[in-house]
């Protein structure tokens, strides 16, 4: 999985959470066990909230992530 995370490092995802949450933002950096992502935007139901700083979310938390 490193490697495919790594050609989409610094790109525009969207990730959904297992939880049901989903953020659009920018994948950062990456390691087995975690993401760091930047430029957050929570995404619910006709409206986006920006979320300050980096957010770090666990791998085995993350339910799918899509190019944007």
């Amino acid at each position: 999985m490193r490697r495919v995370l790594k050609r989409r490092v610094r790109s525009a995802v969207i990730v959904t959470m297992k939880s049901g949450a989903s953020f659009r933002c920018v994948l950062f950096d990456h390691d087995d066990q975690c993401l760091v992502l930047r430029n957050v935007e929570l995404l619910t139901p006709g409206q986006t909230t920006s979320v300050d700083g980096e957010l770090i979310v666990f791998v085995a938390d993350v339910d799918t992530m899509q190019l944007v």
